[in-house]
């Protein structure tokens, strides 16, 4: 059973449970999360209430509305970008949670009252954590969460920046720039310009052949000779984030269609980037970890 398959049976138990019974981690429950939807600053904005009984239906049920109010006035976020922020509240104990989408849905901001982050910097480096042993319960707990959705967020022409909140806790501004003239519309990556090669920015051959020769790139392939479109560098950084993924999954996550899905797992999977494994999905291969380091390293 993958990380994922146990947090989702650790959800569904949760959900399972009686209504208000808590799950040992927070004192109290229900949870509470306002969200505020302006479709301009010349009126006060909408407002939608939520409650829900345990952790499981906080996570899953504030992401599908937050997506589904956001995209329903022309936002572009991803699904999971949303998710990772909201998953990320459990830091804050849920405490005072109010969302605010703004810009057509192209702004997305998630405020708490909870401890905060002191550390702002370290926050986006992969393993840096202060989850508990009963948070990975329901997150991974292992510090991937931002910096995921940093890399995700800024492959869809957008941004993550986290804020002090005014008294006490956090503010995380999820942002995808809607001036095409700056920007490539998302739809627009999806059709033409995603047929544009990308090429890791790679020391030079001589370079990485020295380093390689000095022991600081200890891998068995060239890199620097692979060349992916920004929509196959997103599948790929979606599966990092999944563990695993078939064409489905990625369909419903960046919005392809299944045929496209599965020409470019299969091109991922013919380069080395990708396995199938027995469930039948792809995982990133050991190459493929590399590479994504190494892409991530020089962005």
């Amino acid at each position: 059973m993958t990380m994922n398959e146990n947090l989702e049976e650790n959800l569904k138990n949760e959900k399972e449970k009686e209504p208000g019974v808590s799950s040992g981690l927070f004192n109290s429950s229900p949870f509470y999360v306002r969200i505020a939807v302006y479709d301009n600053f010349t009126s006060i904005p909408r407002i939608i209430d939520l409650t829900h009984d345990n952790i499981a239906d906080f996570i899953t049920s504030t992401t599908e509305k937050i997506y589904k109010v956001s995209h329903d006035q022309g936002g572009k976020i991803p699904y999971m970008i949303i998710r990772e922020i909201v998953e990320n509240l459990i830091h804050a104990d849920f405490s005072e949670v109010i969302i605010t989408i703004i810009n057509n849905g192209n702004q997305i901001i998630i405020s708490d009252q909870g401890p905060g982050i002191t550390d702002k910097e370290k926050a986006f480096l992969p393993g840096f954590t202060s989850a508990t042993q009963e948070m990975k319960k329901y997150i991974r707990g292992v510090g991937s969460g931002l910096p995921v959705a940093k890399e995700s967020i800024s492959f869809s022409g957008g941004s993550i920046n986290i804020k002090d909140n005014l008294k006490k806790g956090t503010v995380v501004i999820l942002n995808i720039e809607t001036d095409k003239n700056n920007i490539p519309d998302f739809n627009e990556l999806n059709t033409v310009k995603e047929n544009t090669p990308l090429k890791a920015a790679l020391p030079a051959k001589d370079s990485f052949n020295e380093n390689k020769q000095a022991g600081a790139y200890d891998i068995p392939f060239d890199l620097s000779s692979i060349k992916l479109t920004i929509r196959q560098i997103k599948i790929m950084y979606i599966i990092l984030e999944l563990e695993e993924a078939g064409p489905s999954t990625i369909s419903k996550e960046l919005g392809f269609s299944l045929s496209t899905s599965f020409r470019e797992l299969a091109f991922l999977e013919k380069e080395g980037l990708l396995k199938t494994f027995t469930s039948g999905k792809k995982r990133i291969s050991k190459k493929g970890f590399k590479y994504l380091e190494y892409y991530s390293n020089s962005f």
